[in-house]
């Protein structure tokens, strides 16, 4: 069985200059806690479908889990809903679902593709945009080197932080007791 997450939700189409990556929309739906709610209740639907003698384990845990997803929605509604800035500066756009959802405008350094190098002009662009709309941090991810992020905040004088995307989570967090919820929550401490 498989299920296709980026179908249980709406997506935003990639842009045209992703084609060559063979990106059609932006996969990242997982960051947004709404969204990623949705998957969990596909991912539930099919199992139970899959396997209907088990329908109400599945159904249960998906509601237990919802329930700690939706108060992360939750916690991302508030704690966003006052930020004196409402642009965030990423290194690529993996955070445009979230920003959508929580009132924010994302720009990436580069597109969805965390391999794409930025040309002088696009730094340049952004090291205007930093400066005129007062940003104070350059948020880099775990999976992406922060080089091009780091250069951009030391030449508009500001500091780098780090999201993460929760591809990276490691054996030893999730045996620590690191997840979706939690990983989220440190996102939300860092862009607040």
């Amino acid at each position: 069985m498989t299920v296709d997450a980026l179908k249980a939700v709406d997506t935003n189409e990639a842009p045209p200059s992703e084609a060559e990556e063979g990106l059609t929309v932006d996969p990242h739906v997982w960051l947004d806690p709404a969204r990623y709610e949705e998957v969990v209740r596909t991912v539930a639907d099919a199992l139970s479908e899959s396997d209907p003698a088990n329908e109400s384990t599945y159904d249960a845990n998906a509601h237990a889990y919802i329930a700690k997803i939706a108060a992360l929605d939750d916690d991302f509604r508030a704690g966003l809903a006052d930020c004196q800035r409402t642009t965030i500066v990423t290194s690529h756009e993996a955070f445009a679902y979230l920003a959508e959802s929580y009132g924010l405008t994302e720009v990436g350094i580069t597109g969805l593709s965390p391999e794409a190098e930025p040309s002088a002009q696009r730094l340049a662009e952004l090291k205007d945009l930093v400066e005129k709309e007062g940003i104070t941090t350059i948020f880099a991810e775990e999976l992406v080197s922060p080089k091009v992020a780091e250069t951009l905040a030391d030449e508009a004088g500001i500091t780098v932080e780090v999201l993460d995307p929760l591809e990276s989570l490691t054996d030893e967090q999730v045996a620590a007791g690191e997840d979706y919820v939690s990983v989220m929550r440190e996102n939300l401490a860092i862009l607040r």
